[in-house]
């Protein structure tokens, strides 16, 4: 399930390097003038002067309009125009605009406006609007000239005017030049030739490479609610207020938990029948509502209804906890980004909320939007991140605790039976630990198809006869586990087939591949431009056990070898019992965490084919003279 929260979110790009030839661009900003003119503390107005060369149906994306409208904002004027061989060839308004409501839940009041270009290539799309924003701003608009690879840019600015005085905060790609006109004091970011960026496999965080800017007040009001943002503390004290209102909870609903947790003294096993409740009761809608998505629904709006977002979910959740007398403590996170922006403490950079409960001897992270996730599981949106808890007192901003590398494991385990004529009856066996068991928490409930995809995913061979036998998890253990023990999720999963074509039979010989099962490490570059990236490191071990038909003894097996890197490290291991007559096929892929020069793209290209050539080995069978 999408975990949606509805701060504004601050769009972030993962993969960046500079385009080699802005000539070959898909796309090429030629002008890009964006201005913010805060008028008062609760109005302002921005304009926009936008106008982009397409060159090719990959640039479209670039050309696209698209403007959010809710209570806070609204679209107040838009024109613009296609070229095409230097003459316009349609001139736009308004009403070409299409409006849709922007959440897909029940409840919104949230809107964008939308225009999708379409002309013969190369053709030039020109865009003018004007946004004006009311009832306050906790962030002022953010700032990304380009947000699509292979797209340059020829000019580009943006241009914040703040009455004098006003302190603002601000993140951006470089700094600005501050100049004072009346009673204005003037922002100013230029970013003019910029070459774009394409893909690359591993690459670092966009805000390293690309033009941007983020920015907003530290004194703010907003739906008449003043605040200040000079630190986590204030902000935190901001949103903390925002809540008191709405955590009562309905004397019914009360009765329903006091009946609920009746036998039950333990808190593990009371934080368990609650989370539950939660699940089986409560459902996911996106809600944006109120003071601009900041406040949630009352606890009693949910209990009525069956249904929330991730804010509303989550304090529902605090108020279930309360009635048993149990302290938990709300929190927001940016589930895409492990650290926040430095020095720039805007609750806008947020896109979810969540649930701790202190325990022990660590904090239990609840995640209260998608209760299928086990509890006691940090999963991976949350683990490594830094997240700021709303207390009484104030914000206060910690890191969430990782797990170690050495616990992102994913075993499989095939026993193929082999025949003389190539087919096989292979049976499987997966275990997966931590974030590799998140695509499986729903795997009861797919279809047999979607079980299929999910299993066979990277499978080299043509399976038939697909069966799943066996499905366990211990995503239901840790309310009885002992206090302090971490829990680890864990999925295992027995499966069955039949293989046609397992192995190519040749007069007296059989040829196969010595591990069809794995899949294969990417070196699609020759040249790396910027620095690689491991984000988190994980064990894949795949034992492959062959049963040899009759008469048959290996003629050629693959060495026992060792491929050793800084990156990495893959042992393979190949030996032939001639009492079982069974080949069995040992390989295990170690990938280390780090960051590493752009200068050693090299060595890792040299690992990653080495890996590569490595699980592409071949068993020769004979037949027996």
């Amino acid at each position: 399930m999408r975990r949606i929260f509805l701060f504004p979110v601050l769009i972030l790009i993962s993969i960046v390097s500079y385009a080699d030839d802005k000539d070959k661009s898909d796309a090429v900003i030629l002008s890009d003038r964006t201005s913010f003119d805060v008028i008062s503390p609760s109005t302002g107005t921005m304009k926009s002067h936008r106008r982009i060369l397409v060159n090719n149906e990959k640039g479209l994306s670039s050309a696209f309009f698209s403007a959010y409208i809710d209570p806070f904002r609204n679209l107040t004027a838009f024109s613009g125009r296609i070229e095409a061989d230097g003459k316009t060839i349609r001139k736009l308004k308004s009403s070409d605009l299409t409006t849709v409501l922007l959440s897909d839940g029940v409840a919104s009041d949230n809107y964008v406006s939308y225009y999708e270009p379409a002309a013969l290539y190369p053709f030039i799309v020109e865009y003018d609007y004007e946004i004006s924003f009311r009832k306050g701003f906790v962030s002022f608009p953010s700032y990304f000239p380009v947000s699509e690879h292979n797209v340059a840019v020829e000019e580009a600015s943006y241009t914040l005017s703040v009455p004098s005085g006003m302190q603002i905060q601000y993140n951006a790609s470089k700094a600005p030049q501050r100049t004072t006109e009346g009673k204005k004091d003037i922002y100013t970011w230029s970013f003019d030739g910029f070459d774009g960026y394409k893909y690359e496999h591993m690459m670092p965080d966009i805000l390293e490479c690309v033009p941007y800017v983020y920015s907003g007040p530290v004194e703010f009001e907003y739906a008449g609610k003043p605040g200040t943002m000079s630190d986590w503390k204030e902000a935190g004290s901001w949103l903390y207020n925002l809540q008191k209102d709405v955590l009562d909870v309905p004397d019914d609903l009360r009765k329903k938990i006091e009946a609920l947790l009746a036998g039950l003294t333990d808190d593990r096993a009371r934080i368990k029948a609650l989370y539950d409740f939660l699940r089986e009761n409560t459902r996911y809608v996106s809600i944006q509502l109120g003071i601009g998505g900041y406040k949630p629904i009352p606890v009693e709006t949910v209990y009525k209804t069956g249904f929330g977002d991730c804010k509303a979910l989550s304090v529902y959740m605090q108020a279930l906890l309360s009635v048993a007398g149990i302290e938990s403590e709300y929190f927001i996170v940016h589930t895409d980004n492990e650290d926040l922006l430095p020095d720039f403490h805007s609750i806008g950079q947020m896109n979810h909320a969540m649930l701790c409960i202190p325990m022990e001897k660590d904090s239990l992270w609840i995640e209260c939007t998608n209760p299928r996730y086990p509890l006691g599981y940090r999963h991976s949106s949350v683990a490594g991140h830094q997240v700021v808890l709303i207390r009484k007192d104030g914000g206060q901003m910690v890191r969430v605790r990782d797990y170690p590398d050495s616990l992102r494991l994913r075993t499989e385990t095939v026993d193929v039976e082999l025949k003389s004529d190539g087919t096989a009856r292979c049976r499987g066996q997966r275990r997966l630990l931590l974030n590799r068991v998140e695509s499986y928490i729903g795997f009861r409930a797919l279809n047999s198809k979607q079980q299929f995809d999910a299993v066979m995913s990277g499978n080299l061979l043509n399976p038939t006869d697909f069966k799943i036998t066996s499905v366990e998890d211990n995503f239901n253990d840790w309310s009885a586990m002992s206090p302090g023990v971490e829990y680890i999720p864990e999925f295992r999963l027995e499966y069955s087939y039949s293989v046609k074509d397992y192995a190519k039979v040749s007069g007296d010989r059989i040829f196969m591949d010595m591990n069809p099962f794995s899949k294969r490490m990417s070196s699609d570059r020759s040249e790396r431009i910027n620095e690689i990236e491991i984000m988190s490191g994980r064990t894949l071990t795949d034992i492959v056990r062959v049963q040899l038909p009759s008469g048959y003894i290996p003629e050629s097996l693959p060495a026992t070898s060792k491929v050793d890197s800084q990156f990495g490290c893959l042992m393979t291991d190949v030996s032939y019992d001639a009492d079982s007559s069974v080949v069995t096929i040992v390989q295990t892929l170690t990938l280390y965490s780090g960051r590493f020069p752009k200068e050693e793209y090299a060595d890792y290209r040299t690992f990653a084919r080495s890996v590569s050539r490595a699980y592409d080995g071949k068993i020769v069978l004979v037949r027996k003279q």
